[in-house]
């Protein structure tokens, strides 16, 4: 008995590891883990989840978890590669504010914003990566409350701030955001022929990107000494015409079905040309899509309804319109105004109907 006991013993110690890494092994088409994220990213997540929290009232405990979360990303990782658009949405906040009882919140977040800038600065041990990304926030910050005020004194304290941010190291990456809207307040705001001379400055600039850009905004300069000249059929067979719509305000709107974003875009911009067309809004859409989705494109018209013209050459990105306006890739929103001059390129889309409404004069 006690021989029989002890082979039975024997025989699970050689089978049982056996078994355990045959269990443990991934059967045959079955999907790995995906790999865990980088802390970074991870950080930079958590801040886009509590800046984009739906139904979060508004009041200063909402703008120092926003500030928080914001701050917790920048100054751990300072170098990381999402930290420009964090450093831009964090100090844009403000434009998720856009009703009547929510614009007078923005000038209270931007104090609590500049006030968390402050604090990390007098702290103890901040690095030289660090003091670089706190100046290009503190310089965005000022960029979204000069918006808000134009005037020529606030401009000239964001030049300064601009200025001593070129001069820190590892500073290149925020410039041409900041330089493209120093120079669009000051050719919308304040003096469209000193804007134009300011860009003409930026392409003797040492940064090449910052030339590029002042290039690039110089030409839609031209674009808006005259009404923009748009004409084609669309898919459905009827023709567009921007002269036409002379009288009304008219979003430009760049698309594909490949583009997630785009395509979620559509929902909450059918309803404001729902809410606003016979007021004298009209919206004109510009596909991305190539020519091998065509079909693809037109059963997506089709499914979900979409009443708005569409136009369509198959030239993706290439198509005729998108690169008069600079435009690269979608989504993207143009604007413009009743007299057919282009008055956005690159409108947010959580600020059309504030803006529809602005032109309208609608309160």
């Amino acid at each position: 008995m006690k021989t029989r006991l002890l082979l039975l013993a024997l025989a699970c110690t050689l089978t049982l590891p056996g078994a355990v890494a045959q269990s443990g092994a991934p059967k045959t088409g079955e999907k790995k883990a995906p790999a865990p994220k980088a802390p970074a990213d991870v950080a930079a997540d958590e801040f886009y989840r509590v800046r984009n929290e739906k139904g979060a009232k508004l009041d200063q405990g909402r703008f120092q978890r926003v500030t928080a979360a914001g701050m917790a990303y920048l100054t751990q990782f300072p170098t990381h590669g999402r930290v420009p658009a964090v450093v831009q949405d964090l100090s844009r906040f403000g434009d998720t504010m856009t009703t009547r009882e929510q614009l007078p919140y923005r000038p209270a977040y931007l104090a609590v914003l500049k006030y968390e800038i402050l604090n990390e600065r007098l702290k103890e041990g901040v690095t030289e990566a660090t003091t670089t990304v706190l100046a290009a926030l503190d310089a965005a910050a000022t960029d979204y409350a000069t918006r808000e005020n134009a005037s020529r004194e606030n401009l000239d304290g964001l030049r300064e701030k601009i200025d001593k941010l070129t001069a820190m190291p590892g500073a290149a990456r925020f410039l041409v955001e900041r330089e493209r809207s120093y120079f669009d307040i000051l050719y919308r705001g304040i003096n469209p022929a000193a804007g134009e001379a300011h860009a003409r400055k930026l392409l003797g600039h040492s940064d090449k990107a910052v030339a590029a850009m002042a290039r690039q905004e110089l030409n839609i300069v031209e674009i808006r000494k005259e009404p923009y000249a748009l004409k084609f059929t669309a898919l459905d067979g009827k023709d567009v015409d921007f002269a036409q719509l002379r009288g009304k305000v008219v979003a430009l709107y760049f698309w594909s079905t490949a583009n997630a974003v785009s395509v979620k875009n559509f929902p909450p911009l059918t309803q404001i040309y729902n809410n606003y067309r016979k007021r004298g809004f009209e919206v004109v859409t510009v596909s991305f899509d190539k020519e091998a989705d065509r079909e693809k494109l037109v059963q997506h018209i089709k499914s979900n309804r979409i009443a708005m013209p569409v136009y369509f050459d198959g030239k993706g990105a290439k198509n005729d319109f998108a690169p008069k306006l600079n435009i690269t890739r979608e989504p993207a929103l143009a604007l413009f105004d009743q007299k057919g001059i282009l008055f956005s390129r690159d409108l947010p889309a959580n600020q059309l109907e504030f803006q529809v409404k602005r032109m309208l004069g609608i309160k």
